[in-house]
């Protein structure tokens, strides 16, 4: 097998042939021609299936389109390695769809590039006379939409099922946002460039050209999509709200001299180069409720012990409370539990807002989803553990259970890009890639 790395990055015969036979694919005078002898060019054989010369080209006059790169015999050369790169990571992405029998249905293809002309404000249904229009066959497009659709399918399938996200651990981050509130923090989106096998001198230089034409009016989710190397690639290169001391200190002591709208130069870490733009700026607020919007139904289970009492009865009182508890998982079931092993004090408290609690029992519960309970507390006359059992906000959506929601989705797919890259990794390893331009 040839490397891609090696055969682009370090045989100046390879790397002319290359440019020729790209140049061959866009000079042919007629688009039949071009596509009858393009096509019988191969640019690269991916275990047992072929990505032509024609399908090379076809791409990367769809890459400089979308990217709004113009549209020259060098930014041609310059983006067709990583361009041939991408269409060997669709192919393989398809073969692994086949290998799953996971079929992408017509209607979500046909969805995604109707997202796409809403985007690019092409009128609806006319996307494939706006290709046409710049030499570009339709059919490159939906071959793209096709294959991201089905590695969304296909990373599904295969790991869905094995992620999951505690409710500790969306409660950690909660408790951070909180700590946070007053700092700054930057809305960031990232390039990408791993150094894997390549040279770190072409690695920089490829940086150092996306960074110019990007300086220059070049799309930045396209050209993160098509070139990036990160798990955020997808989504354009969309890393959220970040603040700088999260993201290390090169990368944080960059981001933190950047205003809104700007671009950093190439950064340079062991691991690759990073391009980030700073696209706002905004002080934390952390998560809080508004206390007059939001109302929480309580529940209490009450274990009586004396004030007086030795720190064994408290402890063992405490961890009964905890035990009895969290074999709880409704209010139901909680209502049962109290009435029974429960205090005459335990019962509905009734509806509360926030404001109306003290601090203590607030901090108890603002950020309980319903059916969740409490951790223990010792109280003058015994233990208490208490159970959200409704939560209502006036006439919009409770802050805390949105953001809960948006944490954990936010982890889950952290996860999910992880063990996607791994995939795709163990895909790439074990296939025969043939270079053959």
């Amino acid at each position: 097998m040839i490397s891609m790395q090696n055969f682009l990055g370090t045989n100046p015969f390879r790397l002319l042939c290359f440019a020729a036979c790209i140049a061959f694919a866009f000079t042919a005078t007629h688009p039949r021609t071009a596509h009858s002898q393009g096509a019988l060019k191969i640019a690269a054989v991916v275990n047992d299936e072929v990505v032509s010369v024609y399908d090379l080209s076809q791409r990367i006059l769809l890459v400089i389109a979308f990217s709004n790169l113009p549209n020259t015999p060098q930014n041609q050369q310059r983006i067709a390695p990583d361009v041939l790169r991408r269409l060997i990571i669709e192919k393989l992405r398809m073969q692994e769809a086949k290998r799953l029998e996971i079929e992408v249905p017509e209607e979500a293809v046909r969805r995604s590039i109707a997202d796409l002309e809403k985007q690019r404000n092409i009128p609806p249904g006319k996307m494939d006379e706006a290709l046409a229009q710049k030499g570009i066959d339709p059919e490159t497009l939906r071959q793209q939409v096709l294959a991201e659709l089905a590695w969304i399918d296909i990373v599904r399938a295969l790991f869905r099922r094995l992620v999951s996200v505690s409710e500790q651990e969306v409660d950690d981050v909660l408790e951070k946002m909180r700590n946070d509130a007053g700092k700054a923090e930057y809305l960031l989106a990232e390039i990408f460039l791993a150094y894997d096998e390549k040279p770190r001198s072409e690695v920089e230089q490829v940086a150092q050209r996306l960074h110019a034409q990007l300086g220059a009016g070049a799309s930045w989710p396209e050209i993160a999509q098509n070139f990036s190397e990160s798990a955020s690639a997808e989504a354009g290169g969309d890393l959220g709200w970040n603040l700088a001391e999260d993201l290390g200190p090169v990368l944080g002591g960059v981001v933190s001299r950047l205003k809104p709208g700007q671009m950093s130069s190439p950064i340079t870490t062991d691991d690759g180069v990073y391009l980030l733009l700073v696209r706002d700026k905004r002080v934390a607020k952390g998560i809080e409720a508004k206390e007059d919007d939001l109302t929480l139904g309580i529940h209490q289970l009450h274990l009586a012990i004396p004030p007086n009492a030795e720190p064994q009865m408290i402890a063992e009182a405490t961890a009964k409370a905890r035990e009895l508890a969290s074999s709880a998982d409704t209010c139901e079931a909680f209502a049962s539990i109290a009435k029974s092993a429960g205090s005459d004090r335990s019962g509905f408290l009734g509806k509360f807002k926030l404001d109306q609690l003290n601090p203590q029992f607030r901090s108890m519960v603002e950020t309980l989803n319903v059916n969740e309970i409490s951790q223990p507390l010792r109280t003058a006359d015994g233990v208490i553990v208490l159970m959200v059992c409704s939560r209502e906000s006036k006439g919009t959506e409770d802050p805390i259970a949105a953001a809960r929601q948006d944490i954990e989705r936010r982890i889950l797919n952290r996860r999910l890009a992880r063990m996607a890259a791994q995939h795709e990794e163990k895909l790439r390893r074990q296939a025969f890639i043939d270079i053959r331009l």
